[in-house]
């Protein structure tokens, strides 16, 4: 209430007019003399000097300093021309000029008064001004927050985002509100490190310590995931992007990000065992496809075994055994048969459903494998087949039937690519060599070869150029190739055919 009483004379005061400002001064005190003289008149009282200063007073709050000195001057006229004798002259005896000084001061002592009072009055309104608008802008900077805090955790929800901080030290962690959400914590409880412990899972604990224990480098970023048992005996898929910080106050945090995977997760083992099962169907198929390759590979060993047995027969049925031929039959029929059995095991490798199990392997090991069980296709073809295998790969980390379902498919159609080819030779060409940090593989055929718009398609699921064609076959192999890190492409010869190539890393640049 204070502030407006001080305020609203200053709302009205005539500053902007030095003219009726400097009226008003004189107008105060002579209202302020004429009413000093009824009240002497009829009251027999002279109260001209309260009325004086009463009128300075409220001049000087009113219009301010320089009004208010000229009611000072024009009171003092007042004074020595009214009051004192003789009355009606401006003369002044010598022990009358005391009182004038007496009053001059006065006067200019409440002037200086009310000055200090106005100004201190305009200060406090132009504080009270500030700190209204200080007041809005704190009013609307938190509505801002708030809506912005909304904003952020719907965001947050929508993206399945929640947001931590950790102080390394301390052990303290804040969350979001999406961050309790996805660890399933009570918003009543305090999320302390031994609570996180106990429910990251008991294989990912030791990461997670290692991560967010003390003496790490400061601003190293950690991207993991973890296992997160939730309260309902459930186990979610959380993924963990992080910084350490360190704050000026000396303390380091980690702050991150968590992310609930579980239905990625899910989805891709889903998506696992899809593209297992089909892969699975694919080399069935191919097997299918490869039926007199596979007949001519267990026929010959056999009958190789039953020569040998027959030429065994014959060496023990003379007058006198020749033992030491016998021996060399007896040892041509084991070697034969283990080609046989193993020819057999490399068919049901191929035909079983199995888990992927990768170990460091030499791919030219799984292209001569492969080559070996196409030789009835490559012959039955008429097909020149060159392996160019480099010497001195590195292995790399693989499932080495799945591997050589890619070799087996890419050599097969490029095969098919040949099979209409009759103006020049039907080249086939596997190669193997070090490229950068991996090794590539390279089959390239000179048969019909591609166009550019067949490029860019080969590799999609059911596309094909073959009549009898699914167009599963390209699209597995890229998918056990991006499963093994690697990556698989098609390109069009210089001269007549397509080159298929994939490239995998070494076993050590995989595990990095």
């Amino acid at each position: 209430m204070g502030t407006q009483m001080s305020t609203f004379p200053l709302s009205w005061r005539p500053s902007s007019s030095p003219v009726i400002a400097y009226g008003l001064a004189v107008l105060a005190v002579t209202a302020a003399f004429a009413m000093a003289r009824l009240l002497e008149t009829y009251l027999q009282t002279m109260p001209y000097v309260s009325l004086f200063l009463c009128a300075i007073m409220f001049v000087a709050w009113a219009a301010g300093l320089g009004p208010s000195l000229l009611a000072v001057a024009v009171a003092v006229l007042y004074f020595t021309f009214f009051l004192l004798p003789p009355e009606g002259t401006f003369e002044v005896a010598a022990n009358d000029i005391p009182r004038i000084a007496l009053f001059l001061v006065t006067a200019l002592f409440v002037v200086a008064l009310s000055a200090a009072q106005r100004r201190s009055s305009r200060a406090l309104a132009r504080s009270n001004e500030a700190l209204g608008r200080t007041n809005r802008a704190l009013q609307a900077e938190n509505a801002d927050r708030r809506r912005a805090e909304t904003y952020l955790d719907e965001a947050q929800a929508l993206s399945r985002t929640g947001y931590f901080a950790w102080k390394v030290k301390s052990g303290e962690i804040f969350l979001s509100s999406e961050g309790y959400r996805i660890l399933d914590i009570d918003r009543d409880d305090e999320p302390t490190r031994d609570l996180v412990l106990q429910r990251v899972h008991p294989h990912d604990r030791a990461n997670l310590q290692a991560a967010f224990g003390p003496g790490r480098p400061n601003g190293q970023d950690y991207d993991f995931e973890l296992r997160w048992l939730a309260p309902a005996n459930a186990t979610k898929h959380l993924h963990v992007h992080a910084r350490r910080v360190h704050l000026g106050s000396g303390e380091e945090e980690i702050v991150g990000a968590v992310i609930d995977v579980t239905e990625t997760r899910q989805a891709q083992d889903t998506l696992q065992a899809m593209q297992a099962a089909l892969a699975h169907a694919s080399r069935v198929a191919t097997l299918g496809e490869m039926s007199a390759s596979i007949a001519h590979e267990v026929n010959q060993p056999l009958a190789s075994i039953v020569a040998n047995g027959e030429a065994g027969l014959r060496w023990l049925n003379r007058k006198e055994p020749v033992l030491p031929e016998v021996e060399s039959a007896m040892k041509r029929i084991v070697r034969d048969a283990t080609r046989a059995s193993e020819v057999v095991q490399r068919l049901r490798a191929l035909a079983r459903k199995a888990p992927v199990e990768k170990q460091p392997l030499d791919l030219n090991d799984v292209i001569r494998e492969s080559i070996g069980l196409l030789q009835r296709e490559i012959l039955a073809n008429r097909v020149a087949l060159t392996a160019d295998l480099g010497t001195g790969l590195a292995p790399v980390l693989a499932d080495r039937i799945e591997l050589q379902q890619v070799v087996i498919n890419l050599m097969v159609n490029g095969m098919q690519a040949l099979a209409s080819v009759t103006d020049r030779p039907r080249l086939l060409v596997v190669r193997s060599s070090v490229e950068g940090s991996g090794v590539l593989v390279a089959i390239q055929d000179s048969g019909v070869g591609l166009d550019a718009s067949t490029v860019a398609r080969l590799f999609s699921p059911f596309f094909t150029t073959r009549e009898a064609g699914m167009g599963l076959g390209l699209s597995i192999c890229r998918s056990i190739v991006e499963a093994h890190g690697g990556r698989i492409w098609a390109s069009a010869n210089d001269g007549p055919g397509a080159t298929f190539a994939f490239s995998l890393p070494f076993q050590q640049e995989l595990a990095a």
